[in-house]
């Protein structure tokens, strides 16, 4: 699915801003994901620290690119909320 519509990264970063969920992932063999389906240990203060992050990425979910992999996601997004 692609909307057609050309984003700049600009818009990109604040769509990934403003939806703290997601999380960009690569395989280390080319391909890009943004992903918020997964579990990570909770941390406890507002202080930086270690954490452990699983996530479960489906097959299509993965693109060649790191663009790819956010305008995929934010469109699922969108039709999503349009849905509700």
């Amino acid at each position: 699915m692609n909307s057609g519509r050309v984003r700049t990264d600009t818009e990109r970063l604040n769509w990934l801003e403003e939806h703290e969920a997601y999380a960009l992932v690569n395989d280390d063999n080319g391909h890009w994901a943004c992903v918020c389906d997964g579990m990570q240990n909770v941390p406890m203060d507002d202080e930086t620290c270690d954490i452990q992050t699983t996530f479960f990425i489906e097959k299509d979910r993965w693109k060649g690119s790191i663009r790819e992999a956010i305008d995929y996601v934010i469109e699922h997004y969108e039709i999503y909320e349009e849905e509700i």
